[in-house]
């Protein structure tokens, strides 16, 4: 049985699990708003937890279709190289499936935290990605090969900083955030380092896009 085309439809997969992912957060926002309007609803308290409980099984819904996602990633090469599955088109929409995945979570991030702490990052890891994306289209792009692991750190470092923020919002009530405060939610700690490593991912983002780019500048293609 002919399974070559496995790596490819787990690619595409990982296109219909950034969407979901996305889907999700909007979902679970909507169902803030909801939640919010209760506040000021006379209704009763078994009503206000439903509306919390469908808030937290879209944020769970949202954190599985990343992993999925993620988990696809390393799925389809794995599969392409144990079946030799290689093709253009893979090659070609392996890398931008990728970056779909974390750009939609990065949007969804920005979403629901609304800080210029996580807007910065989020839009240079984002501009740098479509930037990348369009430059690999070009004859000077093609020619190079990234230049260092650091694209690997940065991807690793924008995984953790995104699975990090999703799954406290995943497993624990909003509700019980808002009442409890920041020890009810992620500590302090917590965030700081989260948000460090959003920001050590947005310059390795920058900064492996401006190696790339000299690279370019110098190949001969």
């Amino acid at each position: 049985m002919n399974l070559k085309w496995l790596p490819n439809a787990l690619t595409i997969a990982r296109c219909v699990f950034a969407v979901l992912c996305f889907a999700g957060v909007v979902q679970a926002l909507e169902a803030q708003g909801a939640i919010d309007l209760g506040m000021t609803q006379d209704i009763t308290e078994a009503e206000q937890a439903r509306r919390v409980a469908i808030q937290q099984l879209w944020y769970q819904f949202a954190l599985f279709a990343f992993l999925a996602g993620a988990l696809t990633d390393f799925l389809d090469g794995w599969l392409a190289r144990r079946l030799d599955a290689h093709s253009r088109f893979g090659v070609w929409l392996d890398p931008i499936a990728d970056k779909v995945l974390v750009g939609l979570a990065l949007l969804a991030l920005a979403m629901i935290f609304r800080t210029w702490l996580v807007y910065i990052p989020a839009a240079a890891i984002i501009a740098r990605d479509t930037f990348m994306t369009w430059l690999r289209t070009t004859p000077k792009g093609k020619a190079v090969v990234d230049p260092s692991n650091l694209a690997k750190w940065k991807t690793a470092f924008e995984m953790a900083a995104i699975i990090g923020f999703m799954l406290p919002l995943a497993i624990i009530p909003q509700e019980a955030v808002s009442q409890r405060g920041a020890q009810g939610g992620m500590a302090a700690l917590t965030v700081f380092l989260l948000v460090a490593l959003l920001w050590v991912a947005g310059f390795l983002s920058v900064w492996t896009g401006w190696r790339y780019m000299k690279a370019a500048a110098r190949s001969k293609a």
